[in-house]
């Protein structure tokens, strides 16, 4: 609040797109929340200027919270690689500073702390979840390049325009503001900002922590402004949100199941399992029968990191009907049923012996 009106417009619009990543109830609005207050915390912490007393008595108290954080934050979501990331880039960009020579704002003593903080995230992270140290095998997985069958958020924001444009528009605020800072300027904040703009063309999931970088920078670097009243900006965004909570009410209702997960077709499997073998489904309406039934048997689900690239290029070769010749996929997933849409994957599976059970408009 104390960097203006137009800057908190500016935070909030930048928000918007990245909530859009996470708009369905997913594990992701848990990395969303713990990423914002690790912000918060770095902030209040290592931002506190020299001339006030420094980190004074809360270094201790700051630790125990970073742990803590890490701990839940580990067992919710993989994304508290972000975290140490964002610790990471803040700590490197911190001893840049010192190495300029701005001791006025940076010491030793602070870095190190910082830089001890994100090896006790990472060793919390690693003994706290079930997996214990397994878990860095599991990142590793994600790595499976046939993950792209089921879906896109995991490859390079290259691919989208709307995503590059959002990318390019926070890169320029970032260097705009980086400009308009007081001098001597931080490279920290700049270098957070744009590290964790570069993670997200590295990976369009990532783009969820672009907003909360930002306003890493806009709270550490933008000049503070007189003190103005606030009453107009936030009343009018009070009544825009009062009227969004009103429409969705009205209008929108609670969230409902994707058409898809509605299908007749999906509720007949679900009450008509094949006697032997496995069904092949797209990985999203795999995991909802599941849910619904956890006996179901299903070729994959939507854990998509615990199957090799072959098995996912098998299963999407059946239901989206790519592949001709099926009998090698049929058999390595074996496969004697399939809930699909596409005409050509309906023919190839009917050319292979497959007999339509139900057939429905959608």
């Amino acid at each position: 609040r104390r960097k203006g009106p137009w800057m908190l417009v500016a935070i909030a619009a930048l928000y918007f797109p990245g909530m859009l990543a996470v708009i369905h109830p997913r594990a992701a609005g848990f990395t969303v929340m713990a990423f914002s207050l690790l912000v918060i915390l770095i902030l209040a912490v290592w931002r506190a200027p020299l001339s006030e007393g420094g980190l004074g008595a809360r270094p201790r108290v700051a630790l125990a919270v970073i742990a803590v954080l890490f701990a839940v934050w580990a067992n919710l979501h993989g994304g508290f690689v972000a975290g140490l990331l964002l610790i990471g880039l803040v700590s490197l960009g911190l001893t840049l500073d010192r190495f300029r020579g701005l001791t006025e704002v940076v010491t030793s003593h602070r870095v190190g702390l910082l830089a001890f903080a994100g090896v006790l995230g990472a060793v919390i992270a690693s003994l706290a979840t079930p997996l214990g140290g397994q878990i860095w095998e599991y990142f590793q997985s994600f790595s499976n390049p046939a993950i792209r069958f089921a879906s896109t958020e995991w490859l390079p924001a290259l691919q989208s325009m709307p995503a590059m444009g959002y990318l390019a528009l926070s890169a320029a605020f970032a260097g705009w503001l980086w400009w308009r800072s007081t001098p001597p300027r931080q490279i920290a904040p700049l270098l957070v900002a744009l590290g964790f703009i570069a993670f997200a063309v590295f990976s369009m999931r990532n783009i969820i922590f672009v907003a909360p970088a930002l306003a890493f920078q806009i709270a550490w670097a933008a000049p503070n402004r007189p003190d103005q009243g606030l009453r107009a900006p936030i009343a009018l965004a009070g009544t825009a949100a009062i009227g969004a909570v009103v429409a969705w009410a009205a209008v929108l209702g609670p969230a409902q199941a994707q058409p898809q997960l509605r299908a007749l077709a999906v509720e007949y499997a679900i009450d008509h399992p094949p006697k032997t073998g496995r069904i092949a489904t797209y990985a999203g309406t795999a995991s909802y029968m599941l849910w619904r039934e956890p006996h179901t048997p299903v070729a994959i689900d939507g854990r998509l990191e615990h199957y090799t690239e072959g098995q996912l290029h098998d299963n999407y070769a059946i239901v989206r009907g790519t592949q001709a010749d099926l009998r090698i996929p049929l058999d390595a997933l074996d496969v004697t049923a399939a809930i699909v849409h596409v005409p050509r994957a309906i023919e190839i599976l009917q050319a292979h012996g497959f007999v339509p059970e139900l057939t429905a408009p959608d």
